[in-house]
């Protein structure tokens, strides 16, 4: 039999694994690109800009693509020398946007390369709707939790908020910044509790034991990629499992377009060979779509168009947090000297609780005080001028943070991929999305609960930055699982096609406001392990 996983991000590598554990041969087929090698691993941040032969060009690029313009509701950007990000000038991007900018990637290991590394798990509540119950994902969410090393405290104000999360390592070390809040949380915890706010520890997919030889030392460069392997990625840690097996073969160099059709299956795929740039078709007998939300949605189109002409060409569904980021300044830090070293994402998280109703009840939020970031867009807006507000700024550095909210997405009427032929884009898919009315009332009021927070806390809100769609990458529900030929049933098995299987977040059938890495890991372990193979 021969099985076919597509994708060698989070859902494929999980996949994959659990199926060579159930004693399978598997293929894995992806673009499989690789990033450069991180240069002078265990120098920080401020050490590598003094050794570096050019670093404008390493931590701005040759054309200051780092630098973000103003107006343009952005904090920072991934540095140019990440090339781990696809866009629309790469020959294999073929998305159209309507209202819906999304990022993608080509390498192993998928947007896996540059995720912010909060790993926690969906609840009962976040499961509403779904024909999943959180008991039939917690084994799963087990495994995976035993296959990635999470950093995260034994207990604190969230645990009863985040079932299904099991840390393995100690937290990730807290900023003095960090410090500061946490105990000024500990002083109005009664009031703030009132307001249905918790403050905690950010569950982090991070090796931070001492004991291992890639436990992260806290060089502020996070972003830029860790020299350590200490943040998980899936195609270092989890493919290297897979490839212990030998039943495992990863195929890179294919882009697959779409699966080829038969009476109630499929019996082949359709890729791309990326060196020659030329289309071929191989047999196969059961595919698992594992490509990401975007592409695995994309791939189904194409695979629906050529089974039944007579349905129109268009996903039910099409998802993604809504970002909003409320800057402050912490009072009890102006004038602190920062910290020499630091993990360079958020370290603590917020959960915002609201009564039973049309979303989740727990609102996710992540709470940064501001490490080795680029902070020209920061300085830029002060009002005073370039100079002036430079120095200034250095003066409120440590004072400064960013609570980022993450708001749920439902399956909305209109807001879908459409396959179209565009020019030269033969067989491109267009992503159109709205914002949907019923949110706004939500996002305002859940805004007002963590402004009012905020200055029960010390800190001084100011303003509020949302993010373009598309920005907070947990994309979702393409091919949900629910009743029709466009979804797939509880098993992740495709309506259309008894041999396809969703094992990525395109199944999800809503989208919860927590981090989403942890559950396609989990989606995947599940659909993986029940498939009628």
């Amino acid at each position: 039999m021969k099985i076919v996983v597509i994708g060698a991000g989070v859902s494929g590598a999980h996949a994959a694994l659990t199926l060579l554990e159930r004693g399978f041969n598997v293929e894995m087929w992806d673009v499989g690109r690789h990033e450069d090698s991180f240069p002078e691993p265990g120098v920080t941040f401020h050490e590598l800009k003094n050794r570096l032969d050019d670093p404008v060009d390493y931590f701005l690029g040759r054309d200051l693509d780092a630098l973000v313009p103003p107006g343009r509701g952005e904090l920072l950007r991934y540095p140019p020398s990440r090339h781990f990000l696809a866009s629309d000038k790469d020959p294999l991007w073929n998305f159209l946007s309507d209202g819906f900018a999304p990022l993608g990637s080509y390498h192993r290991g998928g947007l896996a390369n540059g995720w912010g590394a909060n790993a926690l798990s969906f609840d009962e509540d976040d499961l509403a709707g779904w024909p999943v119950s959180f008991s039939e994902m917690d084994s799963a969410y087990r495994t995976v939790y035993a296959r990635i090393p999470v950093a995260g405290p034994v207990h604190d104000d969230l645990s009863s908020q985040l079932a299904g999360s099991y840390p393995s390592q100690p937290p990730i070390r807290l900023s003095s910044a960090d410090e500061r809040l946490t105990r000024a949380y500990e002083r109005k915890k009664s009031r703030l509790h009132g307001l249905g706010i918790r403050l905690g520890l950010a569950r982090l997919a991070v090796v931070t034991d001492p004991q291992h030889k890639d436990a992260c030392d806290y060089c502020d460069r996070c972003l830029w990629g860790c020299p350590k392997d200490s943040i998980y990625n899936p195609g270092r840690s989890t493919l290297q499992a897979c490839e212990s097996f030998e039943g495992f073969r990863y195929v890179p160099g294919r882009r697959v377009l779409s699966l080829v059709p038969g009476e109630g299956k499929i019996t082949g795929i359709r890729f791309v060979d990326t060196g020659s740039g030329q289309t071929h078709v191989e047999t196969c007998d059961v595919a698992f779509l594992a490509a990401g939300a975007l592409e695995t949605g994309a791939i189904f189109l194409r695979s629906l168009r050529a089974a039944r002409p007579d349905i129109s060409p268009e996903t039910e569904g099409l998802m993604d947090t809504t970002v909003l980021k409320l800057p402050y300044v912490a009072l009890s830090g102006i004038g602190r000297p920062p910290d020499s070293r630091s993990f360079q994402y958020n370290r603590l998280i917020m959960g915002i609780l609201g009564e039973p109703g049309p979303w989740p009840r727990y609102l996710h939020a992540e709470v940064l005080h501001l490490p080795s970031l680029l902070y020209h867009p920061l300085i830029e807006s002060m009002p005073f001028g370039s100079r002036l507000s430079k120095k200034l700024f250095f003066v409120l550095k440590s004072a400064l943070g960013v609570v980022s909210l993450f708001f749920p997405d439902k399956i909305t009427p209109g807001n879908r991929q459409v396959l179209v032929n565009a020019g030269e884009q033969q067989e491109a898919v267009r992503l159109c999305y709205q914002e949907a009315n019923e949110k706004s009332a939500y996002i305002t009021q859940s805004v007002a609960r963590v402004r009012a927070a905020l200055w029960r806390l010390g800190c001084m809100p100011k303003g509020i930055i949302q993010s373009a769609p598309g920005s907070g990458i947990h994309y979702a529900g393409t091919v949900p699982m629910g009743k029709g030929i466009k979804r797939c049933d509880a098993t992740g098995r495709s309506n259309l096609f008894a041999n396809v299987y969703i094992a990525d977040g395109a199944a999800f059938p809503s989208l919860p406001s927590k981090s989403i890495s942890m559950s396609l890991a989990a989606h995947a372990t599940r659909i993986a392990r029940s498939a009628r193979l």
